[in-house]
């Protein structure tokens, strides 16, 4: 990585202007094609995001500004999410697997080799040659594996705009950014944050040294698989035991009315229910310290028990999931008509009641669905909050989305409760 972005870094040293054979050679350097196959989940799709032409020449222009600065480390392109606009985590990593495209490959050929897995050929990026890969069993298109070692879970911020978390860490950094921002950081948008930070990086090449040293020596452990605390992979082995361990009876006719999926729908809600309160799978919304995981968490494992009911009982819906990152979370479907969206949010999640109000509605309309879940995870929320959204609830008539609230606030076993003197 750092051998690549210094050889980008001497290139820029001697671009005289913009367009001429150094800036093409760098802007190719800097030229990052969508990559098929990496499902880390940072896109909406299977794919990488890529690099466009005009944001290439924005960073181009600011990376060749900063070196004319006097700033050359090659670690300057591991932050430019912090400083650059239209960059984040993905675009990062979309260009730090083009880099290790070819160790990601022949990783992926290896393992699947070594486990007797069919692979086919596939392309995997414009301009690259084909490659014996396995299949996306949904999609049919290539699939690459990615080692755990190399990955690790987002800055706590969950933006690389915002670098508190690497001036927390450094007295004297946040000193100094107090006197380039003042005290309302939080208060101004990415955008601006990102100017601020590419102006004062550009014009004290100390600050950005200042970040870089920081940055270096921040803690960058791999991310724990087995303890999981971002909820990334654990919903799946739990929801595929949990079906066998409590099974829950589903049966629905040969052409399912709307309230046949609607029911069928509310009973794996009220089960999930359940399973929380009684069964303490409520313990998975939690790292290891009793921490709350983030609300994906949440609809991660809803999704996961759900789909392995509706495979246990042999059903003929099709559940399908964004995970928090696209408009519905659940959507349990039969045919054209008979839709059943479910909406999954957290007591700790501000939009709470303007989710009710506001997004459900329109998520119904836009799959066509007529019917929806408000499925509430009360994981020690506001109250305040919960009273108000059940209250609105109340008051909706009909049509509204039916509201079921979880308790998912782990409780004290008998065996450690105390007992009075």
């Amino acid at each position: 990585m750092e051998d690549y972005f210094s050889d980008v870094l001497k290139v820029v040293e001697n671009i005289g202007k913009e367009g001429d054979r150094f800036w093409r050679k760098a802007d190719e350097l800097l030229t990052f094609p969508e990559v098929d196959g990496l499902c880390i989940g940072y896109s909406k799709g299977t794919r990488g995001s890529g690099m466009g032409k005009d944001t290439r020449a924005r960073l181009l222009d600011t990376i060749t500004q900063i070196v004319r600065a006097g700033s050359r480390d090659p670690k300057i392109f591991e932050l430019i999410g912090a400083f650059e606009d239209g960059i984040g985590p993905d675009r990062i990593s979309d260009m730090i697997a083009k880099i290790i495209l070819p160790d990601l490959i022949a990783f992926t050929q290896r393992v699947c080799s070594d486990l007797g897995i069919p692979m086919t050929v596939h392309r995997v990026a414009r301009g690259l040659q084909q490659e014996d890969l396995p299949s996306n069993p949904v999609t049919n298109k290539p699939l690459i594996l990615v080692p755990k070692e190399v990955l690790r879970n987002l800055p706590v911020a969950e933006t690389y705009a915002d670098i508190g978390w690497i001036a927390a860490q450094n007295q004297s950094l946040r000193d100094r950014f107090n006197e380039i921002i003042g005290g309302r950081w939080s208060e101004i948008t990415v955008a601006r944050q990102k100017e601020i930070l590419k102006n004062s990086f550009i014009e004290r090449p100390d600050i950005l040294q200042m970040v870089i040293e920081a940055y270096r020596a921040a803690d960058r452990r791999v991310y724990d698989f087995d303890s999981d605390p971002a909820g990334e992979v654990i919903w799946y082995r739990a929801s595929k035991t949990v079906a066998h361990e409590v099974p829950l009876r589903l049966e629905m006719s040969q052409e399912p009315t709307q309230n046949e999926v609607e029911g069928v729908v509310l009973r794996i809600c009220e089960h999930f229910r359940s399973l929380l309160e009684d069964n303490q799978l409520c313990k998975l919304l939690y790292d290891g310290e009793g921490k709350k995981k983030h609300e994906s968490a949440a609809q991660l494992l809803f999704f996961g028990v759900a789909s392995a009911y509706c495979e246990a009982n042999n059903l003929d819906l099709s559940p399908e999931s964004d995970a928090g990152r696209g408009p519905v979370d659940f959507k349990a479907s039969r045919g054209y008509r008979e839709k059943v969206v479910v909406e999954v949010k957290l007591t700790t999640n501000q939009n709470l009641v303007s989710g009710f109000l506001n997004q459900l509605k329109i998520y119904q309309k836009a799959e066509g669905a007529s019917r929806g879940v408000y499925l509430v995870v009360h994981n020690g929320g506001s109250e305040a909050r919960l009273d108000a959204l059940l209250k609105e609830s109340a008051s909706a008539g009909g049509g509204a989305p039916r509201v079921l609230v979880v308790d998912a606030v782990p409780r004290v076993s008998a065996s450690k409760a105390k007992t009075p003197d």
